[in-house]
Order: structure tokens, then C-alpha cells, then sequence
């Protein structure tokens, strides 16, 4: 029997190939690269960003991504520019599987330089999300919401509020327990509720991936406990706004629904006070545009997911705060901006960029007050403002292209932009 196993050990032995030539990966080469996309004009298409807010970029990463050059396998090591290029291409919305040949690697490898560039935008303290630490500070997000207001009627102004659902693939049982509560019934696929706070340039003070997908904005807002005490230790006079389907307190401000509307002062309220909440709705659709990877069904572990849509979200903010302008989309006064690329979402209701967060079928609103609130309708009422005529007639094609048993008739009360 020991002769038996000795033979099969030598024949198994004799019958295995020798390894063939190792391939020697070649990286990209960055500067023909670069040289070549500023040639073409499509730089900041293919990385998001202008050539020196990358450079800025890679040069706040460097610190962290650098690789040993004596580990590298290949002729040269893994630059940080490569890195850089791979995740930003990455996030964008390219596989690793194509993408991988930016680094000249294995996937594998490509799936760690991901990985580590994810983690370096993460916990590098010069991409921090904060709300502002100084007077002066929450002046200037004061003034820039109330240059957003026509005629200056919301004057207190200081943050819009919001959710969105991000489509993530089945979580696994072991990781969150309780995996119904992830799935949405109105998108029909499994998420998170993600809550935020912008300012008027669409630059996130608070941004968190808080709540399972089931979650409604109502219940997931106290979850955010960041951002509600925040909001909650405002002084009186300030206030941020936020759709239906919070509820209505001194500092966070809803519009009117239901009859409500009816009265020509709530109906203008609801008008003013859209020109400042579409700020956070123009902010996601930027977000989900410029990094394509929110727009599909996201793989991976719940805390991999996080970090993923935590990272685009701290990018969002640096391409702002290095001139990468205010958004892209149509505003209240009928103007457009420069750059038109945010495109609709097929599966979001009334042509929307992102997926907001609808209130489900266990929804109520509860009651509420707010003096801030009073206060500006009876200033409206006694200047007998009104919703301006062209705002009017866009509502009314928006009713015309709703069917009557459409769900998008009760959903309009809450996310619409008016």
C-alpha cells in the first residue's frame, strides 16, 4: 500500500507543468497620460476634477498611499498618481476589472489599491465633513442661503436637510440581523437611508449613512445625532429646511401639505422655501453623477459600502472647495447653470438625479410648531406674495404628465423641488 501511494506522489509529481515566465505588469504611464486627456479636453470627464485639484489630491494622499518601492514585483512600484487614478476612475463608475491596468496588476491588487485609497480619503482629517465652528462661519452659510431667496425672504436660512436611498446589494444575516429591514418596497431592492445637511454652494456640513433602507427621513433624522443636535441648539431666528417628511419644529422648517396648500400665503411659503431646499437635492444629484458607482446596486460588506459612500461624499466637498462650482441643474428663477451634466435617474420619480427617501405606508405627521415659520407667512400674506406665474404653469405640466393612479401624485408632496 506504501508503494501504491509512492507511485501515485511520483506520478502526480511527474505530470505537473513547470510555471511559465512571470509577466512583468507595465504601469501607466501618468504624465503622457495627463498630457494626452489636456490634449483632448476630457481631463476632468475621466477623473472628476480638474488637473490641480488632482494634483492637490494626490499630493494630501501621498503621505498615506506611498508604497515601498523595494516590495514593487514589477519594474517600477505602484505610484500614488496611480493609486489616485484607479479610485477616482473607480468611484466614477469603471470596473477594477478594466481599471486594473492603470496600476499594471493583478485584480486582486487592484481591489487592495481601491481599498487603501478608500481608507486614505476616510481618515485624512483635510476632507472632514464639520458644520461650522465660528460666528462668522454660520454667517456666511446665513448669506449664502438667503442670496439663494428672492427678494431675501428667507433671511434665517442655514442648512437644507435630506435623505436618499442607496441601492445596495442583499445584506448577509450575520452582518445586520434583521435583513427585511433593509429592503425597500417602493424601489424593490435593498438600501440605506443616507442623511445630509448642505449648504447653499452644495458643499455637505453633515453627511451619514444612519438607517436601513425601510427607514423613513422622520425616524432616521434622530438617528443622525450629529446633525439633530445641531439643528435642535440653533439659536432662535435660524433655521434649516427640510421636505414633508420631517416634522415641523422651531428650527427646521417643512412646507405645507395637503389643504393646507390651498392658502395662498402657504402655497407661497412652500415656493421661497423650495428655492432653499432644492440646494440638497441639486447636492445628491451631483453626488450620485459625478461618482456612477452610487447609481448601481453596491457589493460588498455593509462597512465597505459605507466607506465607499462616505468617500464620495468627502470628494464631493473637496471638488467644491478647489473651484469646482455650485452644481448643475435648473434653479427656481428659471436659470441654467454652466455645466449641464447632471442627468435624470430613470427609477427616481419626477426626473430626479438620486433616489430620495419616500415615507412608507406606516408614515403619519405629526404635528408641529414654529414661530420662524408663522412668522414668514404672515409677512407674505401682508405683502400679498404669491407664486410667480411661470413656477405656476411648470406645476401644472408637472400635473399634466401625472397620471391620476400614480403614486408620483402623493410623492409630490414631499420630494418635488416646488
Amino acid at each position: 500500500m506504501e508503494d501504491y501511494f509512492l507511485l501515485q506522489w511520483m506520478v502526480a509529481v511527474s505530470m505537473r507543468l513547470p510555471p511559465g515566465p512571470r509577466c512583468d505588469h507595465a504601469r501607466l504611464n501618468w504624465d503622457d497620460h495627463v498630457e494626452q486627456l489636456l490634449h483632448e479636453g476630457k481631463f476632468a470627464r475621466e477623473y472628476r476634477m480638474s488637473l490641480p485639484a488632482c494634483e492637490e489630491l494626490i499630493s494630501l494622499l501621498a503621505p498615506t498611499l506611498q508604497r515601498v518601492e523595494w516590495n514593487s514585483r514589477g519594474r517600477e512600484p505602484i505610484r500614488v498618481e496611480h493609486i489616485v487614478a484607479l479610485g477616482l476612475r473607480a468611484l466614477g463608475g469603471g470596473r477594477l476589472q478594466d481599471l486594473r491596468h492603470i496600476i499594471g496588476s493583478s485584480l486582486s491588487a487592484a481591489y487592495q489599491a481601491f481599498d487603501d485609497f478608500v481608507n486614505a480619503i476616510n481618515t485624512s482629517p483635510d476632507f472632514d465633513i464639520n458644520f461650522p465652528q465660528s460666528n462668522k462661519a454660520w454667517q456666511e452659510v446665513n448669506d449664502g442661503f438667503t442670496a439663494k431667496s428672492s427678494d431675501g425672504i428667507m433671511q434665517g436660512c442655514v442648512g437644507a436637510i435630506d435623505g436618499y436611498f442607496q441601492r445596495i446589494q442583499t445584506p448577509s444575516k450575520s452582518e445586520v440581523g434583521n435583513v427585511v429591514s433593509y429592503y425597500s418596497g417602493h424601489y424593490e431592492s435593498h438600501g440605506v437611508n443616507c442623511q445630509a445637511c448642505v449648504r447653499s454652494d452644495l458643499s455637505f456640513m453633515y453627511f451619514g449613512v444612519v438607517a436601513p433602507g425601510s427607514t423613513n427621513d422622520n425616524i432616521s433624522y434622530p438617528l443622525a445625532a450629529g446633525l439633530r443636535d445641531t439643528i435642535e441648539s440653533l439659536p432662535p431666528g435660524l433655521y434649516c429646511v427640510a421636505d414633508a417628511a420631517y416634522t415641523l419644529q422651531e428650527n427646521l422648517l417643512i412646507p405645507f401639505t395637503g389643504v393646507d396648500r390651498n392658502d395662498v400665503a402657504h402655497d407661497a411659503f412652500n415656493f421661497y422655501m423650495s428655492q432653499l431646499r432644492i440646494r440638497v437635492e441639486m447636492a445628491f444629484g451631483r453626488l450620485t453623477n459625478k461618482f456612477r458607482i452610487l447609481k448601481g446596486s453596491m457589493v460588498g460588506s455593509l462597512d465597505r459600502i459605507t466607506a465607499i459612500i462616505m468617500a464620495c461624499a468627502r470628494l464631493h466637498n473637496y471638488i467644491i472647495q478647489m473651484g469646482g462650482g455650485d452644481g448643475s441643474v435648473v434653479e427656481e428663477d428659471g436659470n441654467v447653470d454652466d455645466d449641464a451634466t447632471i442627468a435624470d435617474e430613470p427609477s427616481a420619480p419626477l426626473g430626479m438625479a438620486y433616489l430620495p427617501v419616500v415615507p412608507n405606508e406606516d408614515w403619519e405627521e405629526i404635528e408641529g410648531m414654529s414661530y420662524a415659520r408663522a412668522a414668514i407667512v404672515d409677512y407674505l400674506r401682508a405683502n400679498n406674495y404669491q407664486r410667480p406665474l411661470y413656477n405656476l404653469e411648470r406645476k401644472r405640466n408637472e400635473l399634466l404628465v401625472t397620471s391620476p393612479n400614480s403614486d408620483l401624485e402623493w410623492e409630490s408632496e414631499y420630494i418635488s423641488p416646488s
